[in-house]
């Protein structure tokens, strides 16, 4: 017996309030179903994009100078930095 005809045979025995919750969770995996299916082109599109913009981060890496002339201790005297505050000593 394959499964649609033992799921018929199911469904034929099983009390209408049952039937009604088996309809409705059918019909409910098939929109998903017909969702999945019509974001897998566009999920696809997207993946087709990482190619140009892993090609952007290289050209602005290869931009970026390597050497730059930042403070020793930037990240303990930020405010001064910023806003002239009193620098922290060690």
């Amino acid at each position: 017996m394959s499964d649609k005809e033992q799921l018929i045979n199911e469904l034929d025995q099983a009390p209408d309030f049952l039937v009604r919750e088996v309809l409705n969770f059918l019909l409910f995996i098939k929109t998903r179903t017909n969702e999945i299916s019509k974001q897998e082109p566009i999920q696809k599109a997207k993946e087709s994009n990482i190619p140009d913009f892993l090609s952007f981060i290289d050209q602005v890496n290869s931009e970026t100078p390597t050497e730059t002339n930042i403070p020793k201790d930037l990240a303990k005297n930020l405010d001064h930095y910023l806003y002239g505050t009193p620098k922290e000593q060690a």
